[in-house]
C-alpha cells in the first residue's frame, strides 16, 4: 500500500490557486519526484505558469523537498521536520515554476526523507496563475 497523499483544492480561480496537502506515511518508503501539483490540471495552456507565493504547515518526523519539474528538476524549498514553517515569497513576486529551463512542465514535485509509518504532514500551498 503506497503512502497517502491527498490534495484538496481550496481555491481555483482565474488568478489564485490554493491547495491543502496531507501526507501520511505507511512504511512503504520515500516519495521521489512524485507529482504534487500537475500544472496542466489548473492552467491548461503552456502559456500559463504557476507562481508559488507561500507555503505554510508542518511535517512530523520527516523532511520534504519541493521541486519544479524539468529535464533537470529545480529544488525550490525544503520543508523541515517537526517545526511549523512559513515560506512567504510575496515580497519578491513569488517563485515561478517555469524558471527550470529545458523540459519545464510547470509541475511541482515532492521528494521526502525519513518518511516512516504514521509520519504525517499538512501544509497549504498558495499559488498564482500568470
Amino acid at each position: 500500500m503506497p503512502n497517502t497523499i491527498s490534495r484538496v483544492t481550496l481555491i481555483d480561480g482565474p488568478v489564485n490557486l490554493v491547495q491543502l496537502i496531507n501526507i501520511l506515511g505507511d512504511g512503504s518508503g520515500e516519495e521521489s519526484d512524485t507529482i504534487l501539483v500537475d500544472r496542466s490540471t489548473f492552467a491548461p495552456t503552456n502559456e500559463i505558469e504557476l507562481i508559488v507565493e507561500k507555503i505554510e504547515g508542518l511535517c512530523n518526523a520527516f523532511t520534504a523537498t519541493l521541486e519544479f519539474d524539468g529535464t533537470t528538476d529545480l529544488p525550490f524549498v525544503r520543508l523541515p521536520a517537526d517545526n511549523w514553517f512559513c515560506h512567504d515569497w510575496h515580497a519578491i513576486g513569488g517563485v515561478s515554476s517555469n524558471k527550470v529551463g529545458a523540459g519545464a512542465t510547470g509541475d511541482i514535485l515532492l521528494t521526502t526523507a525519513s518518511l516512516g509509518i504514521g509520519d504525517a504532514a499538512t501544509f497549504y500551498l498558495h499559488m498564482r496563475k500568470k
